[in-house]
């Protein structure tokens, strides 16, 4: 009787499965679906995965693009030989932005050529006319206009320009007070921090490119400058000079460059600009620091000596140089820098330029497995303006 009453309980669970299946499957004939529901996104997630909702949300740059847009100008220029706003690019490559004659990369006019217009943007920095932008951008013009957003226009002239950062501080005389972009902090953006590049790219005005930052200290081989700020949001010729943009609207840099066939932008932090803006505004240039040394990164050489593992390897020592009168010698490891600890070469570099001449430091050195404290005065970068 036991085995009965089992195979009869078993047939009445088989019996109401059965029914439960053919009574499903009778609904989705009669809607005409043939596949179950797929389960809803949300229901995937993972309780506790360490994102907040606000995380989760990937941020609007709406609000930014909207108010700093007066902020930004477009520049055209007019030159003999119209200056370049195509962004720096490695040496040995040929600027590419889809309007060079092919047989003539470098991009130059012959001197009979009449002049023609080239454009680049900018960034308002002071309410009565001040606009930063970069170096390469008005470089040359005979004559530069500036178009703000909402359609007025005013010739401009450059007040001082700097060949190394490439940037250069521009002025139009407004009818009234513009609006301003607040400059921010460089160096407190971390890699993957969110930000907003703006400007004029290929003649369509007022474009903004949302990306994050790369990178930071990066250095092109085409430039002198060695502190760019790399980024993935798009920068295009003509966007040279407009800002870059963090999530609170504040300028984090100046676009520059980039390499072509490539998602690899380039900015000069706001940061370095804003060091040498009071010099720009006071004499038109910057004058710079200099030691007279050919260096390296200590982890890129391998004639380094042992146990230190950073600093900047002393590869020459330039004769007459300030380094050669304080007694650097080739072989030396930098280490400290007026107090500072020297992490490689590229910091050294901008120490060093952004020390005033005539500035008496000390600096620590490795030589033969021994820490030496030398007194250096700095000179004046050659080709630098009293």
């Amino acid at each position: 009787m036991s085995s009965f009453f089992q195979r009869r309980t078993n047939f009445v669970v088989l019996f109401i499965a059965g029914a439960i299946f053919f009574t499903a499957l009778g609904f989705f004939v009669a809607t005409g679906v043939d596949q179950p529901p797929q389960i809803q996104a949300q229901e995937l997630w993972t309780e506790g995965s360490g994102l907040s909702d606000g995380q989760r949300d990937v941020p609007s740059f709406a609000p930014i693009a909207k108010q700093m847009r007066k902020t930004v100008v477009r520049i055209e220029v007019m030159g003999s030989a119209a200056a370049s706003t195509t962004p720096s690019v490695p040496e040995g490559q040929a600027p590419d932005d889809g309007f060079h004659d092919p047989n003539n990369p470098g991009g130059q006019l012959p001197e009979d050529h009449p002049s023609v217009p080239s454009e680049g943007s900018g960034v308002i920095i002071r309410s009565d006319g001040y606009i930063l932008t970069n170096n390469h951008v008005v470089e040359g013009g005979e004559s530069i206009i500036v178009f703000l957003s909402e359609g007025e226009s005013y010739d401009a002239q450059v007040i001082g320009a700097d060949a190394r950062d490439d940037l250069a501080l521009i002025k139009v005389e407004p009818e009234g007070e513009l609006s301003v972009a607040p400059l921010g902090d460089s160096e407190a953006m971390e890699i993957g921090d969110w930000v907003m590049a703006m400007g004029n790219p290929l003649g369509f005005q007022y474009s903004a490119t949302v990306g994050v930052v790369s990178g930071k200290g990066r250095a092109l081989p085409a430039s002198n400058f060695r502190d760019y700020i790399q980024t993935d949001a798009a920068i295009y010729p003509g966007n040279s000079g407009g800002p870059l943009f963090n999530l609170a609207g504040e300028v984090i840099g100046i676009n520059t460059a980039v390499i072509p066939d490539t998602n690899l932008g380039f900015a000069v932090p706001i940061n370095s600009a804003k060091e040498i803006l009071p010099d720009l505004l006071e004499s038109g240039s910057v004058t710079r620091g200099y030691l007279g040394v050919t260096i390296m990164d200590v982890a890129d050489n391998p004639e380094a000596p042992e146990g230190v593992s950073q600093g900047a390897y002393v590869q020459a020592v330039h004769e007459g140089a300030p380094a050669a009168e304080g007694g650097i010698q080739e072989g030396d490891v930098i280490v400290e820098f007026d107090g500072q600890e020297v992490v490689d070469s590229t910091q050294l570099t901008n120490l060093v330029t952004r020390t005033a001449p005539d500035s008496k430091v000390e600096m620590v050195v490795v030589r033969d497995g021994e820490r030496k404290t030398l007194e250096i005065t700095i000179g004046k970068l050659p080709g630098t303006l009293e």
